[in-house]
């Protein structure tokens, strides 16, 4: 045996276990006897109805299911509906299939139809409004009615399985129904929604046409049970026949894209790409002829013979489908594994569901008879939707390592600019350290010796502008390549500063610093630079006789507080300005927050910055 052989094997009765066992603890063979009860079916050859009503030979008895196939007939079905209870009681006889074209019902011995209904005719025209055909009889104690019904479904796949039901117990099955129907509903719905959430995060088409396939299929499902038909289009009779066809081969369209928008085809499976685009183009073509041809043109041989070409062709669809996903699967494509999972799943239902209804070679429960296509897409849908959720979770992790990668990038690009930057500060200060301020020193020498000889006013003043441009340019010296803050750090740097300010007169000044985690080279570098510019902006601007500054690390951030007592300023107005700007770029760079509280009592400014994790990482 081949590998790729053994794979499909292994893969196919993996999955097939799961509905397989549900068929076994699903079928209840007490519960179809209890409801079942004799019945006569024979082939109409153009009987009249008073033949019909003639006694049947012993040999066309049946009880239960009663399941031919495709047929080119139409059937009479006769009956005893006899209430065997002490008490009157309501009995409503159901035929467990609510898809039947025509359907006349006589009542003991009658000519005329007591009703007649069926999906050719609006859904009101129904003896009893449900989604199923339902006959309700209200009898005494043993009374009983016969009952003749010819029913029409000729060209298509005949089941019946009549049984009749007390009102309470019909009542509950009911309600089994219809809570079963809408957990189904509400799981598609759910899974409807979340398909489209990850469309929106991954921007994957596979998604989007996937949401579409749910909510076809699911519009399939709900047509399958006869609840479309009771509350979407009740009056539409024409469209009736043509809306399950036509739902399944546009819900098989948009599986088709789904899969091969998934799973791209590359290099030596692009013959796989040829084939979807046929399939894709060929169910086209059928989902346009259903819709263009009336349903009343076709005769019982033709829809007989559309339906087994549809169903081959729907076979080999599926097999060429299958033979895709193991393929990628074998070849390790992420994610393949569900969606093969999820395919077999669905197909082992929908072939029993099919083997019952065509040859009624399986003998199903009703419940897996109606809710057999159901449980098969939920979990489908399961397995599908949980490759989406992987596939979104990865790429999300793939995109904040790519996040990270560029962060850190940036960063390290950002250093290299900071460090260029205090390097050229650093040269700057030292030029105008040995450079310029010894030529200035050396003319204040001479200057002084020419007062000392000759003490004229210009020289006097000369010399004391000197003395000036001297101090300038040793403040702006050390400010372009504060020594402190390269030996002894950030909070020795800028107390150093305070006390300079505090000697020269500037204000009164005040440093509150509590430091207990560690700081990096380059925040300390861009803080130092934030607390340079905002000195500067109060000495030039603020009037202020006191500036106090706070600086405070915690394990996630650091904190820096400036304060003044001066005139204020308009924060609005002055962010045009290069001097808050500045501040703004170096707070953004270290993905801090800035918060400034200006009014004429002083200005407060606040400055949070993250420490741990990383502000670029």
């Amino acid at each position: 045996m081949s590998p790729f052989f053994s794979l499909a094997v292994r893969v196919v009765s993996w999955v097939s276990a799961f509905p397989i066992l549900f068929l076994l603890f699903s079928l209840n063979p007490s519960e179809e006897k209890s409801n079942a009860f004799p019945f006569w079916v024979f082939t109409d050859e153009g009987h009249s109805v008073s033949e019909a009503w003639k006694d049947i030979p012993e040999e066309y008895i049946t009880q239960g299911r009663f399941n031919p196939g495709i047929q080119l007939h139409s059937w009479w079905v006769k009956a005893v509906v006899k209430n065997e209870s002490s008490a009157k009681d309501r009995l409503f006889l159901i035929l467990n299939n609510p898809h039947i074209n025509r359907i006349e019902v006589y009542l003991n011995g009658s000519q005329e139809p007591q009703w007649i209904t069926g999906d050719c005719f609006p859904f009101d025209s129904r003896p009893y409004l449900s989604r199923d055909f339902v006959f309700p009889f209200e009898l005494n104690p043993d009374e009983q009615v016969n009952v003749l019904m010819k029913l029409d479904k000729r060209g298509e796949t005949f089941h019946i399985d009549p049984e009749l039901l007390p009102e309470n117990d019909f009542a509950e099955r009911r309600r089994t129904e219809h809570i079963m129907m809408g957990l189904v509903g509400g799981w598609m719905l759910l899974v409807v929604v979340f398909t489209l959430f990850f469309w929106s995060e991954l921007r994957d088409r596979s998604a989007f046409y996937y949401a579409l396939y749910i909510l076809l299929v699911f519009l399939w499902i709900f047509a399958h049970w006869g609840m479309a038909y009771q509350f979407l289009w009740p009056e539409a009779v024409t469209w009736v026949g043509k809306s399950r066809p036509i739902l399944y081969l546009a819900s098989f369209i948009f599986l088709l894209l789904t899969i091969i928008n998934f799973f791209p085809p590359t290099g030596i499976w692009r013959p796989f790409e040829l084939a979807f685009k046929i399939m894709i183009w060929t169910n086209t073509a059928l989902l346009l002829a259903f819709l263009v041809i009336p349903e009343e043109v076709p005769s019982p041989e033709v829809v007989a013979f559309f339906l087994k070409v549809v169903l081959i062709l729907s076979a080999v669809q599926v097999l060429i489908v299958v033979s895709y996903l193991i393929v990628q699967y074998n070849a390790k494509t992420p994610f393949a594994g569900f969606y093969l999972s999820g395919i077999a799943f669905l197909m082992v239902f929908s072939l029993l569901i099919y083997l019952d209804q065509a040859t009624g070679a399986v003998l199903l429960s009703h419940t897996l008879l109606n809710f057999g296509s159901a449980f098969g897409l939920m979990g489908e849908t399961a397995l599908i939707s949980f490759a989406f959720m992987r596939q979104a979770s990865l790429e999300k992790k793939e995109k904040e390592k790519l996040a990270v990668k560029i962060l850190t990038r940036e960063k390290e690009i950002a250093d290299q600019i900071i460090l260029a930057q205090e390097e050229e500060r650093n040269r700057l200060g030292r030029d105008l350290h040995d450079g310029l301020l010894g030529y200035l020193g050396s003319a204040h020498l001479k200057v002084q010796t020419l007062v000392d000889k000759f003490p004229y006013p210009e020289l006097l003043e000369l010399k004391n502008q000197l003395n000036e441009g001297i101090r300038e340019t040793r403040v702006l010296s050390h400010d372009l390549t504060p020594p402190l803050l390269e030996e002894f750090g950030l909070e020795q740097a800028l107390r150093n500063k305070l006390v300079e300010l505090e000697q020269s007169g500037a204000f009164k000044t005040s440093l509150f610093a509590k430091l207990h985690f560690d700081v990096c080279k380059s925040i300390q570098v861009t803080v130092y630079r934030i607390c340079m510019e905002l000195i500067h902006n109060a000495l030039k601007h603020s009037k202020a006789q006191e500036l106090h500054i706070l600086l405070e690390t915690t394990p996630d951030e650091l904190i820096l507080m400036v304060e003044d007592d001066g005139i204020g300023f308009d924060p609005e107005a002055k962010k045009k300005g290069i001097g808050l700007k500045n501040i703004e770029n170096r707070v953004n760079y270290l993905k801090g927050t800035l918060q400034i509280d200006s009014k004429s009592a002083g200005t407060s400014i606040l400055i949070l910055i993250p420490l741990s994790p990383n502000p670029n990482e």
